[in-house]
């Protein structure tokens, strides 16, 4: 990005009355005439050329006598993609900044404009207008050397400006006088008169005019990066949802994340991205970020605990094996994550669940099964997946804030509704609920319903447990949020 630092370098002060040093480049504009006060004109500044491009500028402009006028409006380039007019308009001055971030301003441009000032009369008189430049970069970010041509801006009062005349003096008195005598003749000679000789007096030599240094300005130097970052989650059971937030110094524009897990998603140039963590484990996050110039790694290691949801355990238990073809499918039980197939899963209580396989590319696989008691253990196989082509390498932009409920009863095989919607019978795990509160209900025939609400959390699963005693009483209950240390 070009111009992308516009500091307060050594400010140049030029007024358009006089001259700058002569330079490559010049700021060019032609001095306007205002025949009153109140009457309007525009003042164009051009760059007459740019031999390496024009990156932008910064600048400040100001009447040297804001009593003779002032600016109604200020008009930025087309160019100019990045543009702000700081000014309360009409205002006796007005600072402008604008950047070609686009590159339309090519090296070699010529009559480029700069911006456009509407000016207004207010008194008879002229005045100049003082620029003050904080910055003028080329293509490449150096300072652009140049000077301003002469400009005025005259006002004047019904069509010009008065000139006073003097009164005129009164006739002296005249006092007659008697006539002298007449001359008498005589003979001797009048000499001729001599001639005064006159000398020109020579034009004195005009003193050399020595032109002002033009400093050249001082570009401000590009930042160190220190790159940074923090998470809204840490810890919590998989899947879980983790918002993370850019914190990096030195004005980085460009971002890669790394977030640990090997997935198809794992990578992002996004600023403040959302991952989803969806296999349990231990992650190690990472964050490049740079600037023009400079870059800086920030390496949080073990940053990401995502951990296993604990299914709650009863009575005997027997165990399962679920295969897929191709292999390497996450595998869940009602939605609480067991591994990649081929997987054996252990310490289950005999009843039927809910299986779903997951595999990047392809369709997920849900169905039944039943984990049969007193078989040891229960081979679950012949899950052929469906290739859907669309999916591969796709990208979750902005996943949503969810969570997760695990209604679990005594005894099970209770109908669980949760917002007026048949979910399953208990126990049951209940994916993607938005963050906030739900209303639930349990059916158990011979019983009352129960309501009650799940507070759900993002990225966190919480287990909410019912103990039903006797008909027509309430049930006990408990709820409790996944122990990460467990």
């Amino acid at each position: 990005m070009k111009l992308k630092y516009l500091g307060m370098g050594l400010a140049l002060i030029f007024c358009l009355l006089l001259c700058g040093a002569a330079s490559a480049v010049t700021i060019q504009t032609s001095g306007v005439t205002m025949s009153g006060p109140g009457e309007k004109a525009d003042l164009v500044f051009t760059l007459d050329s740019v031999p390496a491009g024009l990156a932008g500028y910064k600048m400040t402009a100001a009447f040297s006598s804001p009593d003779i006028a002032r600016i109604s409006a200020v008009t930025l380039p087309e160019w100019a993609t990045m543009k702000n007019v700081d000014a309360t308009f009409p205002a006796a001055g007005a600072t402008l900044t604008a950047v070609d971030l686009m590159d339309s301003v090519k090296a070699g441009a010529a009559s480029v404009p700069v911006a456009t000032f509407t000016v207004e009369g207010l008194a008879s008189g002229t005045t100049g207008l003082v620029l003050t430049v904080s910055e003028l970069t080329d293509d490449a970010g150096n300072p652009v050397v140049f000077s301003l041509s002469q400009a005025g801006i005259s006002v004047g009062g019904s069509g010009s400006v008065p000139v006073e005349t003097p009164a005129p003096s009164p006739e002296p008195t005249v006092v007659p006088q008697e006539p002298a005598p007449e001359p008498v003749p005589t003979n001797e000679p009048v000499a001729d008169p001599t001639p005064e000789i006159v000398t020109p007096a020579e034009d004195p030599t005009p003193a050399p005019t020595q032109e002002p240094v033009v400093p050249l300005a001082t570009p401000t130097p590009v930042p160190m990066v220190v790159g940074n970052f923090t998470a809204d989650v840490t810890s919590g059971p998989a899947p879980m949802t983790v918002s993370f937030t850019d914190l990096s110094e030195g004005y980085p524009d460009t971002f890669l994340w790394d977030f640990g897990d090997n997935s198809s998603d794992c990578r992002s140039v996004v600023q403040n991205p959302v991952h989803t963590y969806r296999i349990p484990g231990i992650y190690t996050v990472s964050l490049t970020a740079s600037n023009s110039e400079n870059s800086n790694q920030s390496v949080k290691e073990n940053y990401i605990v995502a951990a296993s949801m604990r299914m709650p355990q009863r009575g005997e238990k027997t165990a399962m094996q679920i295969f897929s073809v191709p292999e390497g499918a996450e595998c869940y039980l009602n939605n609480v994550y067991q591994g990649i197939t081929p997987v054996n899963i252990t310490n289950l209580t005999p009843r039927t669940y809910q299986l779903r396989l997951h595999k990047e590319g392809y369709y997920d696989v849900v169905d039944p099964v039943i984990a049969n008691k007193g078989v040891l253990p229960t081979f679950v196989s012949g899950y052929e997946m469906v290739p859907h082509y669309a999916e591969i390498g796709k990208l979750v932009a902005d996943p949503p804030k969810t969570g997760a409920a695990y209604i679990v009863t005594y005894p099970e095989m209770v109908n669980v509704f949760i917002d007026d919607r048949k979910v399953g019978k208990t126990d049951v795990m209940v994916m993607n609920l938005g963050v906030g509160t739900h209303n639930l209900t349990l059916v158990r025939e011979g019983f009352a319903n129960w309501t009650d609400t799940l507070d759900i959390r993002n990225g966190l699963a919480v287990i909410q447990t019912y103990t039903y005693e006797q008909p027509y009483f309430p049930p006990t209950k408990a709820e409790e949020y996944v122990d990460m240390n467990a």
